[in-house]
């Protein structure tokens, strides 16, 4: 009886650490914002990176300790909207947006509210059941693949000289298309378009491998060469909507 007394009154650090993990995340949104105020753009979008880095490794620590539970992932909810909905709405809006003065500002709160809607939904599906195959996608695009897709615009223009390609893009983005292309972010994150999830894509063992050896000059680049890799990579992203689309109807087909 004692020890069971015992057991309910103490609780494991490690079973905290997911949480600590999750409030570092929130700094470093923080952090983003400040230096948005600064007009610091680069160091705005590395913390916001940074951000969703630790986003990826909260929930599977949490997983790995056995430390799971609801205040977790209302924790992380709440890092998810500064970090991925208000920073990089801000720092949209401080760079570029606030040019156009109330339409800037709208497009601000409508990213924001999509992503907050997001989140809320994302939490209401965690204790709906789904099909086995509906687990490999999500619903709509993730909120902190949207703030990274909502930054391109400013990641373009960082070291644009480096690239043809990026200086063309840096052309393309003048501020009637950075408005139409930040609300069509806004929208893809409360779509219903399905999008792959990362956790249950799947290998062929005797390609792990190449896998981990192409995944290792990714780190490489990435490290070396950021503001070229995360364009490629958000044009990537934007091309593999219409292959899971086409999977998703594929495996509901099949489903029937």
């Amino acid at each position: 009886m004692n020890n069971n007394s015992n057991n309910n009154r103490f609780l494991p650090v490690a079973k905290l650490f997911p949480n600590f993990i999750t409030l570092l995340g929130l700094c470093s949104g923080l952090t983003s914002l400040k230096f948005t105020f600064n007009e610091q753009w680069e160091f705005a979008v590395i913390f916001i990176i940074i951000a969703a880095i630790i986003d990826g490794m909260d929930g599977k620590i949490a997983r790995i300790l056995k430390s799971t539970s609801n205040f977790g992932a209302q924790l992380d909810s709440f890092a998810d909207f500064l970090n991925f909905g208000t920073a990089p709405a801000f720092l949209l809006y401080f760079w570029k947006l606030k040019e156009i003065k109330v339409i800037g500002w709208i497009l601000v709160m409508i990213y924001v509210i999509c992503i907050s809607i997001r989140l809320a939904k994302f939490n209401v599906l965690l204790n709906v059941e789904q099909f086995d195959w509906e687990k490999f996608f999500f619903s709509g695009v993730p909120a902190p693949i949207c703030a990274l897709l909502s930054l391109l615009p400013i990641i373009v223009t960082f070291h644009s000289q480096e690239s043809k390609h990026l200086l063309l893009m840096e052309k393309f983005f003048n501020i009637k298309n950075i408005a139409c292309y930040f609300l069509s972010i806004s929208f893809l994150s409360v779509s219903h378009i399905p999008t792959f999830s990362a956790k249950y894509i799947y290998i062929p063992r005797n390609l792990s491998y190449i896998f981990v050896s192409l995944f290792g000059v990714f780190i490489v680049f990435f490290v070396s060469k950021p503001w070229i890799t995360l364009p490629i990579l958000s044009i990537v992203y934007t091309l593999t909507i219409p292959i899971s689309v086409g999977f998703y109807i594929y495996y509901m087909y099949k489903a029937r």
